[in-house]
């Protein structure tokens, strides 16, 4: 009889014919036969194996596996990830790839288990081609070379899900919508798109975890309040990728709160949580009794006040070897016997009454600013954007106040900030370090500039900056108003101070006309109660007649108010 056989690489199969019988020369030319195909093949393999080290082999698959020494001393095999090639579309995994690369296609253990939940199970594809895939899947092969892994060990990686299996950018793209659509539940749709993208999508799927399986655990270990969980959502579509590029840390008083799900903080939500009580043993700018003395300081202490020539200087705005010109100082209302002993047994420091009858303090710093120093503060507004002046609106869930428009107010202004880096311009720098010297107060007790515009016509009516609330909060109260003049103005434009118990608009207030350089101060609070405010200092800015106004406003507080304004704490 006669046999037809066929080889393959590795195997032979005889396709029987007659059953007649079989004599030794037709298993010697069998032999031959298979002798001679099985030599091309093993050809073809070291073909292929050529550049495979001396401790691997090619599999029947065309892949690579070598064999590693353990600590024990026993060997152990592993795929190579060096040399795992299925086809030529490009998609191959190699060691080393990052999951950061710029096409956004990795596929990483989350889309595994995406396609395991939505395809139904085949059992008949659920199998192992090769007797190490469980040993593989251990050491994370599944996610790191799944082009291999996800066919040929779908049992081992929980693949058995039908049989066809995703391309890597047909699973991004799947679990990409799928866990956008799940972030929904958490606030605003979160917008992905752009360079970031990898890093965005990290962030959101923490975000899901932490929200998930900690805010909204069936068993939750957290102690928040179904208030502060409602309000923990994200108010922009941007807040995973602003997350993503670290403005989590760098903006912490609004991500905190308005993007709470992407920082992962809606404990930071409840004040009480974000911003702890002032420590009793914080230190004030100001005591009972300092106030009076700190303004006589300062009067005594004006360089272009000292004698015929600083006054000399000032008129000629020179300037000091330290960079401070040769500034003068006009009082412009004071106590009528202002007390300016610290003696703690000194009653008439704590004196309230007497406080509330006499005047306040208020004073100019005429040059207190050169010129270029002005024109630089001045581009700084333009830098950030003038927009409309706001004041502080109602209470929010958060402990924070917002905004409204008013019809009291119409300037223009710009903050000059830590996160734009702008607090941090050199010349913008000097100035608060200037005002600091001055009154002997940190510039942490700053608020940043208030870069103000004032167009014709525009105005802002009788007011206080005392601001009631912080009076219980770590920065405490602005006790302080440092206002600077950043132009001349042709007509109007002057600050309006209303210096007795008066708030009327008629002939009991003091007008200061703006002139480039100049400054003025005057206090929001009493000095035998540096926390309690001083109802003398209402003021307003009187509205332009006639050219631009700018000017800067520099609030200073009884405490830090820099380290509040960063948790969102002021």
């Amino acid at each position: 009889g006669t046999t037809n056989a066929t080889c393959s690489c590795g195997s032979c199969n005889r396709n029987k014919g007659s059953k007649g019988p079989r004599n030794l020369t037709n298993k010697r030319k069998r032999f031959m036969n298979y002798s001679l195909l099985y030599f091309v093949c093993v050809l073809l393999f070291a073909s292929q194996a050529a550049d495979v080290s001396d401790n691997c082999v090619v599999s029947h698959d065309g892949n690579v596996v070598c064999t590693d020494t353990l600590s024990d001393g026993t060997t152990t095999a592993v795929l190579d990830a060096n040399s795992i090639v299925d086809d030529d579309d490009d998609d191959d995994y190699f060691e080393g790839d990052s999951l950061e690369d710029d096409d956004d296609d990795d596929f990483t253990q989350d889309d595994v288990n995406f396609v395991a939940a939505t395809n139904p199970i085949d059992e008949t594809n659920c199998l192992n081609e090769h007797e190490l895939c469980d040993f593989w899947a251990s050491k994370g092969e599944c996610e790191n070379n799944p082009t291999y892994m996800l066919q040929g060990c779908r049992k081992a990686c929980n693949n058995c899900a039908g049989s066809r299996v995703p391309s890597n950018a047909e699973a991004q793209s799947n679990e990409k919508d799928r866990i956008l659509k799940e972030v929904e539940t958490f606030g605003v749709k979160q917008n992905v798109d752009g360079t970031k993208t990898t890093e965005t999508m990290l962030v959101i799927r923490l975000m899901i975890d932490y929200m998930r399986n900690y805010i909204h655990a069936e068993n939750p270990t957290h102690k928040l309040g179904a208030d502060i969980i409602n309000a923990c959502t994200n108010n922009d579509e941007h807040c995973a990728f602003w997350a993503a590029i670290g403005e989590c840390e760098k903006n912490a008083g609004f991500m905190t709160t308005k993007c709470a799900p992407s920082c992962r903080t809606c404990a930071e939500i409840d004040f009480n949580n974000r911003c702890p009580k002032r420590p009793d043993d914080a230190v004030p700018a100001l005591k009972p009794g300092e106030l009076n003395v700190m303004f006589q300081k300062i009067i005594d202490g004006a360089p272009g006040n000292q004698n015929e020539e600083t006054q000399l200087f000032a008129r000629e705005k020179k300037v000091q070897e330290n960079g401070t010109p040769f500034y003068t100082v006009n009082v412009l209302s004071q106590p009528e016997s202002p007390v300016i002993s610290l003696d703690e047994n000194d009653e008439t420091l704590l004196n309230l009454e007497r406080d509330a009858k006499e005047n306040p303090w208020a004073i100019t710093f005429d040059n207190f600013l050169t010129d270029d120093e002005c024109d630089h503060l001045i581009q700084l507004g333009y830098k950030n954007g003038y927009k409309r002046s706001q004041d502080v609106g109602k209470l929010t869930g958060d402990g924070s106040y917002g905004s409204v428009k008013s019809q009291r107010r119409t300037s223009e202004n710009a903050w000059c900030d830590d996160k734009s880096g702008c607090r941090h311009d050199p010349i913008a720098e000097r100035v608060m370090e200037r005002i600091a010297n001055v009154t002997n107060i940190e510039a942490a007790n700053f608020e940043d500039f208030q870069m103000l515009r004032y167009e014709k016509g525009q105005f802002y009516r009788t007011h206080h900056d005392y601001i009631e609330h912080q009076t219980e909060r770590s920065c405490g109260p602005r006790i302080l108003t440092f206002y600077l003049y950043l132009s001349d103005v042709e007509e109007g434009g002057g600050t309006g101070l209303h210096i007795g118990n008066t708030q009327s608009q008629g002939e009991d207030y003091l007008v200061v006309s703006p002139k480039k350089g100049r400054a003025l101060l005057w206090p929001s609070v009493l000095n035998s109660d540096p926390i309690k405010k001083d109802f003398r200092t209402m003021h307003q800015a009187i509205a332009v007649d006639k050219g631009t106004k700018f000017g800067a406003n520099v609030w200073i507080h009884l405490y830090d108010v820099v380290s509040a304004q960063k948790r969102g704490c002021a």
